[in-house]
């Protein structure tokens, strides 16, 4: 089988994604999901103690002072402050064409000390959504202390946006699996023509530059625009490159950054989607092992492997026999299945619908709940519009970073799942990259991030983060000159604020007044 379009817009894009009207209702506030996968933070917080960076205003980029310097229009839209600025295309040529970049404030219960600049990951993410659902990711403290900003990076929503193809495109390539046939792989092949050649007649002049070397300079425009000497910042997941990024641009712009969920950039796209398949891997055997616990609702019998070899046996066979819906039109393909069963490993609390969805596909011979959790990781409407333009940016960004994997290098990673993942085996390096189609390549791959010189950044990992492994925030916190890694032995997708007060305080603590985590802080979940 060749992997599905869907593959690189949910896994690769190691982002997160919003759970939050299908999770129980006592559950505790999550943060680092898109936009969340819980119930609001009650905490009231307080103003106290809360400490301002102290430091003078950095000096304006020469050439760009029109951008640096324009005014900004915060404008009342739906109890928030939206405000859209200006931005050169290319930084390199800050007199070519320019590009808007859309922001949403969620103005400070108390007295700010500043903005906190947050971004959900993705690539393709909103952080105006975050800034939205703030109570959902940050306690009173902060949302008492900071106007907390969201802003569309370039390429997408309500940015200038990548437009690719149309939704009912979009709904057929997601949706479409591609049997190991060469009738399969013609139309794999087909299909990312079909994209390639979409994005470069829709967005063409935009595709080099949406790239996150571009999108971090966006960043310190905005940093400046709002009066802030230093950048206060939290990454999720993808925006743990996009603020590292920052970092290694502007070190001396380093003020408190949180990197929670962090991706290793160097890695490259084959060894990315290896790494991640190990990690979907990992994560599934320890459900099989909390749902097994649970005799009573588990449809599972047997051991862990047995389990493994049903759910393989399952997905296997949905290449060419759909399972049924409430939809005739539309039954769950093996795309829409691997998608469905992707989600709910982002948050352990999902475990128990996840659970569900496999009792429905075994007991009942339908596939229902499984579809739904695709459609919401991909923001696919009922009418089968979609949401926001996150799919197309996320393809767009990536290749703009990274470019396509070799053959020689995705051969030897799908020859090594096959013996390694169980599950899913080589479904997500098997087949042509979709960058080896894109019209624009990049000149050189992202490089170690060191961000020489900067204030302390605090790098967060989870143990059993299937989405962006644990290795992964250790690589990041080698790299970087002056970081510190904290660890939250856990399942799902993130941190900050999905743990407990082990975590969260400490981090707290960090933003509000500059008190750096111990480096090597550990927690149990």
């Amino acid at each position: 089988m060749f992997a599905t379009l869907s593959v690189s817009a949910l896994v690769l894009s190691a982002c997160a994604v919003n759970t939050s009207s299908i999770l129980p209702d006592q559950v505790p506030t999550t943060a680092g999901t898109e936009p969340s996968t819980a119930s609001p933070t009650t905490s009231p917080g307080s103003s106290t103690g809360a400490v301002a960076i102290d430091a003078d205003m950095p000096a304006v980029p020469q050439g760009l002072e029109e951008f640096y310097g324009q005014d900004m229009d915060w404008q009342e839209c739906d109890g928030f402050q939206c405000a859209d600025i200006t931005v050169p295309l290319d930084y390199d040529d800050p007199s070519g064409k320019t590009i808007t970049i859309s922001m949403l404030k969620r103005p400070a219960d108390g007295k700010p000390i500043g903005s906190l600049f947050v971004n959900p990951g993705g690539p393709g993410g909103s952080g105006k959504d975050v800034a939205e659902s703030a109570e959902f990711y940050f306690d009173g403290d902060i949302r008492s202390n900071f106007d907390i900003i969201g802003f569309d990076p370039r390429g997408v929503g309500d940015s200038t946006p990548i437009e690719c193809v149309d939704d009912a495109t979009l709904d057929r390539l997601l949706d479409a699996s591609y049997p190991d046939t060469d009738e399969g792989k013609k139309a794999y092949e087909a299909d990312l023509t079909t994209i390639a050649d979409g994005c470069e007649k829709n967005s063409g002049d935009l595709l080099p530059y949406v790239g996150t070397y571009y999108a971090a300079q966006d960043i310190d425009v905005m940093r400046q625009l709002v009066g802030d000497p230093k950048l206060y910042y939290t990454g999720f997941s993808y925006g743990t490159f996009l603020g590292g990024e920052y970092a290694q641009l502007f070190p001396d712009n380093v003020g408190r950054l949180v990197l929670d969920g962090a991706v290793d950039s160097t890695v490259g796209s084959a060894q990315m989607s290896y790494d991640q398949t190990l990690g979907f891997e990992q994560a599934y055997k320890r459900y099989m092992e909390d749902c097994l616990s649970d005799g009573s609702s588990c449809p599972f019998e047997g051991s862990v492997d047995d389990g493994s070899a049903k759910i393989h046996e399952i997905f296997a066979d949905s290449l060419e026999n759909p399972i049924p819906t409430s939809d005739p039109d539309r039954p769950l393909t093996q795309s829409q299945l691997f998608g469905g069963m992707i989600l709910p490993m982002y948050e352990d609390m999902l475990w128990p619908q996840l659970t569900s969805a496999f009792s429905e596909v075994m007991d009942d011979g339908t596939g229902d709940t499984f579809q739904m959790f695709n459609d919401m990781s991909n923001e696919r409407n009922d009418d089968g519009t979609f949401e926001t333009n996150g799919t197309e940016a996320n393809w767009a960004i990536n290749c703009a970073d990274y470019g396509p994997a070799s053959t020689k290098e995705a051969e030897e990673y799908t020859k090594k799942l096959k013996d390694e993942a169980p599950i899913f085996g080589s479904y997500m390096t098997e087949g042509e990259d979709l960058c080896s189609a894109w019209a624009y390549q990049p000149t050189e791959l992202p490089k170690q991030l060191t961000a020489k010189g900067s204030d302390p950044i605090v790098v967060v990992g989870t143990v059993y983060d299937p989405a962006t492994p644990y290795q992964w925030a250790e690589a990041l916190n080698d790299g970087l000159d002056n970081s510190v890694l904290v660890t939250w032995e856990g399942d799902g997708h993130t941190a900050y604020s999905r743990a407990d007060s082990c975590i969260n305080d400490p981090l707290d603590a960090y933003l509000l007044r500059g008190t750096v985590p111990k480096d090597g802080l550990t927690c149990e979940k």
